[in-house]
């Protein structure tokens, strides 16, 4: 273990802090420092941390952020610079990947944490194309946090990326512990592992500890992270499954049909559609969801529990009373009159 940022944590800081500064695995610190030496020959790197035990809560994001603090130490040191290194250097939407590298300085370092959602890896792989498209000649030192490492797109996992970080807990379900593939090690571990996600068939370069904490500040960090999902939330209200959609389709269709054509009786409609008379009255009573509020969403949500669990005699009255109010089943009885 080696120490890093002794000006910036003195004495005290911590407690049961001995010295000066932080800990950092002797060989991931060399690693930086390799890194940092070939940089400035254009060059942009991708680091990739995933966890082989638990897709959350190894520490990916700690060991991460610390990585972030060491590096940008390392950089201001041997280029003379004066680079600055908080939350602003985190995003957590790949679509954010691109606008924020273009606002860093020379050398940064950017860390893409770990966000979910359904569109997650196709966001992420088209937000990496455009960015090794774009970004080459800013250099900097980009780390991408995964839930899993076989799910990474190939040309990424396999060329586009520098290393990868294994994040584990120990038998004891202990944080600190993480497992570090160069280039050629994940390689071997992304091409014969693939197929049955099988982490034991390549051997890591080395294996490391890591020391709990953030490299930032970690109120900041929380609130940041919050305010995204909450951001987030706001413009992707969730979205509804293959058969809510397929089934407001068809009763939007049935309303426009007899909207137009009045005179069509249900048996009509039926044959000119292949289905049962049934079907038919099936979705008639689906209406299209309006805009609710939060309260009547919560009722309408109690009423579709209530109806999950009748059985076939109150479905049986509750059909026979939607029929009786149907406006369109009253329209067939007054054109058959």
């Amino acid at each position: 273990m080696v120490k890093y940022c002794i000006d910036r944590y003195p004495l005290g800081t911590f407690k049961g802090q001995r010295s000066a500064g932080k800990y950092m695995d002797g060989w991931l610190y060399k690693n930086l420092e390799l890194l940092a030496d070939k940089i400035s020959k254009d060059m942009t790197f991708l680091g990739i941390i995933y966890s082989s035990t638990l897709e959350v809560g190894t520490g990916k994001s700690v060991l991460a952020t610390q990585i972030g603090e060491a590096w940008t130490e390392i950089i201001n040191k041997k280029y003379d610079a004066n680079l600055k290194y908080d939350v602003d250097n985190i995003v957590w939407r790949p679509k954010d990947l691109i606008d924020t590298s273009f606002k860093l300085p020379k050398y940064s370092f950017i860390l893409l944490d770990e966000w979910e959602d359904s569109s997650y890896w196709s966001e992420l792989g088209m937000s990496l194309r455009q960015f090794f498209r774009k970004c080459r000649q800013l250099n900097l030192f980009m780390i991408c946090i995964i839930p899993n490492w076989f799910q990474l797109p190939l040309s990424y996992a396999v060329s586009r990326s520098i290393f990868a970080i294994d994040v584990r807990f120990n038998n004891n379900l202990d944080r600190g512990q993480f497992a570090f593939y160069n280039f050629l090690a994940k390689r071997m571990l992304y091409i014969n592992g693939k197929r049955q996600h099988n982490y034991r068939v390549a051997k890591p370069t080395f294996m490391g500890r890591f020391t709990d904490g953030y490299g930032v500040d970690e109120v900041e960090y929380r609130k940041r992270k919050r305010e995204d999902m909450e951001k987030y939330d706001k413009e992707n209200p969730q979205k509804k499954c293959v058969s809510q959609r397929i089934s407001e389709a068809r009763a939007e269709m049935l309303q426009k049909v007899w909207e137009k054509f009045p005179q069509l009786k249900r048996e009509d409609l039926a044959k000119m559609l292949n289905v049962s008379k049934k079907t038919i009255s099936v979705w008639n009573n689906l209406h299209v969801p309006k805009v609710t509020t939060d309260e009547e969403q919560d009722t309408n949500n109690l009423m579709q529990k209530k109806e999950i669990v009748m059985n076939d005699e109150e479905l049986e009255r509750l059909e026979k009373e939607r029929e009786n109010n149907n406006p369109y089943e009253k329209q067939e009885e007054k054109s058959s009159s």
